[in-house]
């Protein structure tokens, strides 16, 4: 068990990942910062600096680090899928442990249609960015269209399943996979909504997308209800 010290209260939590404990620094009352990941424990909110990566077509990923698989992803970071893990264990985020079994080698048709449930905790995902000086807010799922539904994706939460752990390493950190589409047991985050099992139908909304190079603020709240199945 590794103790880490966030003001006066001591936060205990386990992963065999092999890397040095977190710095986590102090900005204000119940506002911490671990890497480039600021949270706060009473909002149970986690935000962090991300970029449009793709702006039309078919995707499987909402968002990747820069080294993941930015070419299906409508957004990459420059976060370590670790440093927002250490965010939502300490704001009460479960993570789905380790594995014993092999992940899959490959997320495709064959794998989706019989891949397994996977459970965890609902969040929202808020994206910020400024446009012609003014404040823009969006829910994720609005930038995202069904074409097999021919409608955009509907609105509600995601679910924080929290990646795996498999011989020691933690997947989503080295793959680099944040927010998926289709099901990913090695992302952090997952669409519980019906087509998870389909990677052709997720296409982007690319007249909802800010203008290119845009900065953009993600946010991702947990919400009360836990450990929901997908």
């Amino acid at each position: 068990m590794r103790p880490i010290v966030i003001g006066l209260v001591v936060v205990t939590w386990f992963c065999p990942v092999v890397r040095s404990q977190p710095v986590i620094q102090e900005l204000s009352e119940n506002v911490f910062k671990v890497g480039a990941v600021t949270f706060d424990k009473r909002e149970k909110t986690a935000s962090f600096p991300a970029a449009v990566a793709v702006r039309t077509g078919a995707i499987e990923y909402l968002l990747v680090t820069e080294a993941g698989k930015a070419y299906e992803s409508l957004l990459t970071t420059k976060v370590q899928p670790y440093d927002l893990h250490v965010a939502m264990l300490l704001m009460g985020a479960k993570g789905a442990g380790e594995i014993s079994s092999q992940p899959p080698t490959q997320i495709d048709i064959s794998y989706l249609k019989s891949a397994p449930e996977l459970t965890g905790d609902n969040v929202e995902i808020t994206l910020r960015w400024q446009q012609d000086r003014q404040d823009r807010q969006m829910r994720a799922e609005d930038l995202i269209f069904n074409t097999e539904k021919g409608a955009p994706m509907t609105n509600g939460p995601w679910l924080y399943n929290g990646s795996v752990i498999y011989r020691g390493k933690f997947l989503a950190q080295v793959d680099g996979s944040i927010v998926a589409l289709v099901t990913d047991p090695e992302a952090l985050i997952n669409n519980p909504r019906p087509g998870h099992d389909d990677d052709r139908i997720w296409n982007i909304r690319s007249d909802k997308l800010p203008p290119e190079g845009t900065p953009l603020e993600v946010t991702v709240k947990l919400l009360p209800l836990h450990r929901s199945p997908l």
